[in-house]
């Protein structure tokens, strides 16, 4: 028995020796986290608008078509907590700055009143653990600072992979931070996938999940406030699909708090392209998401938004 303790001890420190090997071996690995952080950190003094957000923005704005020094900074998956560290480090540090745009997605207002929609054809998969990981290893958003989340015990991205993969695949976006979505990979069951749940109105909302994600715009809105540049807030196209399961309760609570945090900020502006009817559905890679397309689209959009021009 002593015998094989010993030998299950020596292989727990080899396993544990073997690990942290890789951990700290995928450090010098590239990826779309540590890629859109190394620009960051290059270009801070030169970048006019940045873009926040999750993969409605990654996917949907492809900088070159908004401007000249926009830099899309969003990822996919990406907790809205993120956003706010990133907005921190780095907007105070930014002289050229004139926006922020960060997007409202309509998924975040649902306060625990959701419950699964039987159309879609897709259950989202959690990937806060690897939000939490990525963004702590690779891009400096120290949000629990005394604790360190393991990139092997954590994320959800085939790390191992990133071993043998050539650099251009393993960045996964363009310079500009842009993920292209091409349609002629979209399933033949696109429109049924991404759908929002059901909200059921006889459920009150969470106040604490509610003051969470005001004090998250919040701050996002001091931040912008203090460095005298525009938070553009924006809500961008979804498919029809999509667009027949929005319940009106949830739009209009994403209304009533935007108008709130305006009465607060006067410099934050909100833009909603929900049911805009320029979109076809050539444009969308599912019912949440736009392909390069829908992007091209979005982005000139996005473009005359920026720059005040008459849509």
């Amino acid at each position: 028995m002593k015998q094989f303790l010993k030998t299950l001890f020596g292989f727990g420190i080899l396993l544990l020796l073997m690990c942290s090997i890789i951990e700290v071996a995928l450090l010098f690995r590239p990826n779309v986290y540590a890629y859109k952080r190394q620009y960051m950190d290059e270009h801070v003094k030169d970048i006019k608008v940045l873009l926040l957000g999750s993969s409605h923005i990654e996917e949907a704005v492809k900088p070159e078509l908004v401007g000249k020094g926009v830099f899309n900074l969003a990822i996919s998956a990406r907790l809205r907590e993120y956003d706010v560290a990133l907005a921190e480090i780095y907007v105070p540090r930014m002289d050229s700055l004139q926006a922020v745009v960060v997007p409202v997605d309509y998924t975040n207002f649902f306060f625990e009143r959701q419950h699964e929609n039987p159309l879609t054809k897709s259950i989202p998969e959690d990937l806060s653990g690897t939000c939490r990981c990525m963004h702590t290893k690779y891009m400096g958003t120290r949000i629990d600072p005394f604790w360190y989340f393991s990139e092997i015990l954590n994320s959800k991205l085939n790390y191992m992979s990133r071993f043998w993969n050539n650099r251009q695949k393993l960045q996964e976006c363009d310079s500009l931070g842009y993920v292209k979505l091409d349609i002629k990979d979209r399933l033949t069951d696109w429109d049924l996938r991404s759908i929002p749940a059901v909200i059921d109105t006889t459920k009150a909302i969470d106040q604490a999940g509610y003051e969470e994600i005001r004090q998250q715009y919040e701050q996002l809105a001091m931040v912008t406030q203090q460095k005298q540049v525009r938070l553009v807030l924006v809500a961008p196209p979804v498919y029809k699909t999509y667009q027949e399961s929005i319940h009106p309760i949830v739009l209009n609570d994403i209304h009533q708090f935007v108008r709130k945090l305006q009465a607060r900020y006067p410099h934050v502006e909100y833009h909603e392209h929900l049911f805009d009817n320029r979109f076809t559905s050539d444009d969308f890679q599912d019912a949440s998401h736009l392909n390069e397309s829908g992007a091209i689209k979005y982005s000139k959009i996005l473009a005359k938004i920026i720059y005040h021009e008459n849509s």
